[in-house]
């Protein structure tokens, strides 16, 4: 029996319920994969975070183990009161030249490590606003043009300073009781013009007495901070945004006047524009303000703590911040880190044990 034609195109067609069912499932599908292929792009991410943080720590090997006795770079020098700055070594580069500028060539980054006259200030010079991407975070989108950071490229790897400002601080709080002296502590400073050169001082590998794969050599920060974490506490603080941000300078260390007598930063050490005494060349907008990001140099504080205050590491990652140790090693230091085994990675000589962290 032969079926109407009519019938036959009415069977073969597709009915408005079957394509809402189509679109729904596709929708489904695709609402079950995306979260699938976000985690996938956010573990790429960090994995290339890691992969940058073991460039500039196996830089900072190299570079250290070209001086004698084998030394890593100092932190800067902050230029001298008076004066021009005196002939140094590379290794003592006057005038807030940061470390990461120090270890450019081991970067591979010889043509703009040769641009840097190193016995000069370094405001002013073309360097440095130049972002390298070795130096940025792939999870931290914000601030990648030097030119929303006042001209000067930014970076998401930081030396450790130790607790806070003070050369091998001792602290008896926040459940701590040690000495927590960082491997780029202290040792920027001052040059006085006509004396021996006594700062900036680099950090001798041998005087790390806790051994190079237990002390910490560089953290992870965001372009923008945390904001807002009680001290000594991890995870209490609150991302900050590109219009409220602190971020740390590559390739000079800005430091700040105004502290207390024999503090490293103290009046009338020269600022890094040349100015003798005052505060903060670039300030943090203060809360319900906006503005271009507060900037300091490429160094962090245990004391800001892991994701808490803007002084501390931090990263975009999930409750972790990369981390680089001496011996060049990448790992992962999350939040729930005991604050006291924090301190005692980031500490040179507190010969504390340190348990599987």
């Amino acid at each position: 029996m032969r079926v109407p034609e009519s019938i036959t195109h009415r069977r073969s067609a597709v009915t408005l319920v079957e394509l809402l069912v189509v679109i729904a499932i596709i929708a489904l599908l695709v609402g079950l994969l995306l979260p699938a292929v976000q985690s996938a792009r956010e573990s790429a991410r960090v994995n290339a975070c890691a992969n940058n943080m073991k460039q500039v720590s196996l830089a900072l090997l190299q570079t250290a183990e070209r001086e004698s006795p084998s030394r890593f770079p100092a932190r800067s020098a902050w230029g001298v009161e008076t004066g021009p700055p005196p002939p140094l070594p590379a290794t003592y580069p006057a005038s807030h030249h940061s470390w990461i500028a120090q270890i450019l060539p081991a970067l591979d980054q010889l043509p703009l490590y040769d641009k840097i006259n190193f016995q000069t200030p370094a405001w002013g010079q073309s360097h440095l606003g130049v972002t390298l991407p070795t130096l940025r975070c792939g999870s931290d989108p914000e601030l990648l043009n030097s030119a929303d950071s006042h001209g000067l490229a930014i970076t998401n790897y930081v030396g450790c300073e130790g607790f806070d400002w003070w050369m091998a601080r001792f602290i008896t709080d926040l459940g701590v009781n040690m000495v927590v002296d960082g491997v780029m502590g202290q040792r920027a400073g001052q040059l006085t013009t006509g004396q021996p050169t006594t700062r900036p001082q680099s950090t001798p590998l041998a005087a790390i007495r806790d051994g190079l794969s237990h002390t910490l050599l560089v953290g992870e920060v965001t372009s923008v901070g945390f904001f807002g974490g009680t001290g000594g506490k991890s995870g209490t603080g609150i991302p900050g945004t590109a219009s409220r941000a602190f971020a740390r300078t590559a390739f000079i260390d800005i430091n700040f006047g105004n502290l207390p007598h024999n503090s490293m930063n103290y009046w009338p050490w020269r600022r890094a524009d040349g100015a003798e005494s005052g505060g903060w060349i670039y300030n943090i907008p203060a809360a319900g303000q906006t503005g271009p990001p507060g900037l300091a140099g490429p160094v962090f504080m245990t004391y800001g703590a892991i994701n808490g205050d803007s002084w501390g590491v931090n990263s975009k990652h999930l409750g972790f911040v990369n981390v680089a140790l001496c011996d060049g090693a990448v790992r992962k230091a999350f939040e729930t880190i005991d604050w006291r085994v924090w301190n005692s990675i980031c500490s040179i000589r507190d010969r504390e044990p340190i348990p599987e962290w």
